[in-house]
């Protein structure tokens, strides 16, 4: 019983701490009359927040004191109630996270990854060392912003169970599909019943065993979202929409390095497709590549080795002479891994069905396009990672393939906002 109260206190405060530190007025937030769209907004500039804070190596103490003391100047200056103004969708999705949180609670075993890569990592932040710290630790090139996320709410407010950290990845988590579902033009009941069903169809309790893939797909749920609003150029707010994506983008490269291209595919079509002012696209082009370039130069400052690639040993003929092995292996595990993962198969059942009954538009070509820039990019990572390319995809593939799986929600916001089901 004790366990749940924390459970509730917990979730209780990183929704107090992600909504109050951080004032309505930034980045448009002050216009949004929806609470959902601004707490997962508040919730991806919390991250970036945590990620500025993880380069300062400011200890923990004085973070804390630093966004409390926020939220109480923010809840004085506005004169406002202590409470949220909380609604049906509110309510569901703090109820879906303390019900997945309760269940984290039963289901303590770390993935592999997380056990011997992240765990490491977030004990590093536990105990108040920094990002140079990290070279001590294997897998250096992997990225830290979850772990330093996940020490985080360990350490605040109780100090006491490590899956408590673990609780923002199922916040961001629930939000995300709760946000993603805010693009269908249908009443709020039925929003609900698809946030649920997608919720149902896409959960494992593998998700929170401190693995990063989790987080990954929120933010590529929350980009694909923004993306499409930004190119059908829906309720005249491109440039914050360009802000929050660039801000999503940002936060998935230090989660994990596959968050580079999964959201990165996404800002190429949006500079394709979108029709969007040349100064927008100047900044979404201009401020993306600086983000991968500062990404590599801090592995470069911190001496990072990519110990996590065998690219001495997949480089070279005797490699490349089992390519079209290599490629039949792939191949035949994206086929098994498409048919245990509802969200791709559906997803693309229904983008082929679109195609022959809807003429060809942006949308289509966005979510066609970004197929197959994700599917090379599956085999070019799959088959010069690692040289056993059969047990790296074996272990590997469908995680990879999770984190993308909620883009292809797309083809079913296509077919509902087309046939106009209300």
């Amino acid at each position: 019983m004790m366990e749940i109260i924390l459970i509730f206190l917990q979730v209780l405060f990183i929704g107090f701490l992600t909504f109050y530190s951080i004032p309505d007025s930034i980045f448009g937030l002050k216009n949004s009359k929806n609470l959902l769209n601004t707490l997962t907004m508040k919730s991806i500039i919390m991250m970036n927040i945590f990620l500025l804070f993880s380069f300062l190596s400011v200890e923990k103490n004085y973070l804390l004191f630093i966004l409390v003391f926020l939220c109480l100047f923010f809840i004085i200056k506005k004169k406002n109630t202590f409470i949220l103004n909380f609604n049906l969708k509110i309510l569901f999705i703090a109820l879906y996270i303390i019900l997945i949180s309760i269940v984290l609670a039963n289901e303590l075993a770390l993935g592999w990854d997380a056990k011997f890569f992240w765990y490491l990592k977030t004990i590093n932040f536990y105990q108040n060392n920094g990002l140079l710290s990290l070279n001590k630790i294997p897998a250096m090139d992997y990225p830290h912003l979850g772990s330093y996320i996940w020490s985080f709410f360990w350490k605040f407010p109780f100090d006491a169970y490590e899956y408590l950290g673990r609780i923002f990845y199922v916040s961001i988590y629930v939000l995300s599909i709760f946000y993603f579902c805010e693009i269908f033009e249908t009443k709020d009941l039925y929003k609900i019943i698809l946030s649920s069903l997608i919720l149902i169809s896409s959960y494992t309790g593998e998700l929170f065993s401190g693995n990063q893939e989790v987080i990954v797909f929120s933010l590529v749920l929350i980009s694909s979202k923004l993306s499409y609003e930004i190119i059908l150029n829906k309720n005249n707010s491109s440039i914050e929409n360009i802000i929050f994506l660039l801000l999503s983008f940002n936060a998935a490269i230090w989660i994990k390095n596959e968050g580079l291209f999964l959201i990165g595919f996404m800002i190429l079509f949006v500079l394709i497709l979108s029709n969007i002012t040349l100064l927008e696209k100047k900044i979404l082009l201009i401020t993306s590549v600086f983000l991968v370039i500062f990404r590599i130069s801090v592995l470069m400052l911190l001496d990072t080795n990519l110990e996590s690639f065998q690219f001495d040993k997949t480089l070279n003929f005797s490699h490349l002479n089992n390519l079209l092995t290599n490629i039949k292996t792939i191949s035949f595990y994206l086929i098994v891994y498409v048919v245990s993962l509802p969200l791709i198969l559906f997803g693309l059942a229904l983008a082929v069905y679109n195609f022959y009954n809807f003429k060809i538009d942006k949308i289509q070509i966005f979510i066609m396009g970004y197929t197959i820039l994700n599917i090379l990019f599956i085999f070019a990572a799959f088959i010069f990672a690692m040289e056993n390319v059969e047990w790296q995809v074996r272990v590997g593939l469908k995680r990879v393939m999770f984190q993308s799986s909620g883009f292809y929600l797309l083809t079913v916001v296509y077919l509902l906002n087309k046939t106009k089901i209300r």
